[in-house]
């Protein structure tokens, strides 16, 4: 379970305000494996995650094997078995803490905090080697906030060169305040 520091009433109203805007802006970003069942029911489950819940409730809501394609195809044609659960703690994991850090950098800003810092906020199985370099180190509250999705969303806008936390699927890296 990830260990999100500033996961409180106030910080999820954030994280519903900027979840909410990216779906009234009419181009929200939906897993490309979900199915239409699947979209049909992602923002009221992703909502209710925010409010009450947190990436391991994001999990079981979303694990349903009618929300998720029987499969994928590799870049090759090969066709891959998708397994609902693990589809389901991948999203879950990865949009749970996006919105985390895209509510808290909203948060920040309004209260006048200029920086804040990566943290690990679950050990990993294999830790990305990007995701290491970020780690304890101080940014700009607004850089993170402009990073949201940038690297994959729109996907013709994404620029995968750009700073975002967290920098891709099953990043275990999120934010807090800066700490002395």
């Amino acid at each position: 379970m990830y260990n999100f520091e500033e996961l409180d009433d106030v910080t999820r109203a954030f994280m519903l305000k900027e979840f909410d805007a990216e779906w009234d802006r009419g181009n929200p970003f939906l897993p490309k494996s979900i199915t239409e069942t699947g979209k049909a029911a992602f923002r009221s489950i992703m909502t209710e995650a925010i409010k009450n819940g947190n990436e391991i409730t994001l999990t079981q809501d979303l694990a349903k094997p009618d929300y998720w394609q029987s499969h994928y195809l590799r870049r090759d044609g090969t066709p891959v078995s998708i397994n609902p659960q693990k589809k389901a703690e991948m999203v879950a994991r990865t949009e749970f803490n996006t919105w985390y850090v895209r509510g808290l950098c909203k948060r920040l800003m309004e209260e006048g905090i200029k920086e804040c810092q990566v943290y690990r906020a679950d050990s990993a199985y294999q830790p990305r080697g990007e995701c290491l370099a970020y780690e304890g180190r101080n940014y700009p509250v607004e850089l993170l906030y402009a990073g949201h999705r940038a690297r994959y969303w729109p996907e013709e806008t994404a620029n995968r060169e750009a700073f975002s936390i967290p920098v891709g699927p099953n990043c275990h890296h999120t934010i807090h305040r800066v700490k002395n």
